[in-house]
């Protein structure tokens, strides 16, 4: 478990050729770095947003956990291109809770331990603090870029900060981070253009909600949910999602289907 704080008010080729001689072999091609942008707003446009209703005799929860209180709802100060920046001040505004100091003078949460809403005077200079460390452009900001600027600002306050990889590609450990959820502890999703969703509950339909989120894009995920259906038309439907702190404003908390493809998925450890 995280060895938590004393709380103040509470206990994402070249060939080579010689000049002389024979053809020699290429090198390997260095791996294209992937820039993760986000984008400003959750668009509300009919192309973008999809309803799908789900009519069933029975449902069953299966699974239904978070970190204590969630995490922070941030979104951009009108920083361009700065999910990177924003899923930092949240990873540290969710750890401000653990760590004494994370955010100098200021707490992240009440003293019930549910998280602030955002406060201009302390997350806007901390995000950009962390788009300046994350070095991040009109591209956006890289993974390792990511990583070492938010590694960078930890520092400053005087903790360590490493990173476990349990997703790559089309892999994902889902019980290992149902673990670390079960300690307390977020991880950072680096995933391409896909869906985050939101899921409305009725007597017998439950209507979920997919926005496109069209650019590579950096999240928080704080929590895990599953629901078995037994469908009206017969037979039945598992959904298994990880709760996640989107960075996106209107549609902050959200989730994110197991499975999708991401570029990465690392647990942010703090020490």
């Amino acid at each position: 478990m995280l060895k938590h704080k004393r709380l103040k008010t509470v206990g994402f080729l070249a060939l080579c050729l010689p000049l002389c001689g024979a053809w020699t072999a290429a090198p390997a091609e260095a791996a294209e770095e992937v820039y993760y942008t986000g984008v400003d707003v959750v668009s509300t446009y009919a192309s973008s947003v999809t309803s799908t209703e789900i009519l069933f005799t029975s449902k069953t929860i299966v699974e239904d956990t978070n970190t204590p209180n969630n995490a922070p709802r941030y979104s951009s100060y009108n920083l361009a291109n700065a999910c990177g920046a924003v899923a930092g001040s949240i990873a540290v505004g969710y750890y401000d809770k653990y760590y004494t100091n994370m955010i100098a003078g200021w707490d992240s949460y009440f003293s019930t331990g549910s998280y602030r809403s955002m406060n201009e005077t302390y997350i806007k200079p901390l995000q950009e603090n962390l788009y300046a460390k994350m070095k991040i452009s009109e591209q956006g900001v890289t993974e390792s870029n990511f990583k070492s600027g938010l590694d960078s600002y930890i520092s400053g306050q005087g903790y360590s900060v490493t990173y476990e990889e349990i997703g790559n590609k089309s892999t994902f450990n889902y019980d290992k981070f149902k673990s670390s959820i079960d300690n307390s502890e977020i991880t950072a999703l680096f995933v391409y253009p896909s869906n985050i969703y939101t899921l409305s509950e009725g007597n017998k339909k439950d209507t979920l909600v997919a926005t496109y989120v069209s650019s590579n894009h950096i999240m928080i995920a704080f929590g895990y949910y599953e629901v078995k259906y037994t469908l009206s038309t017969g037979g039945t439907r598992t959904d298994k999602y990880l709760k996640v702190s989107s960075g996106l404003l209107g549609q902050e908390l959200a989730l994110y289907k197991v499975g999708s493809y991401l570029e990465s998925a690392d647990i942010i450890h703090i020490s």
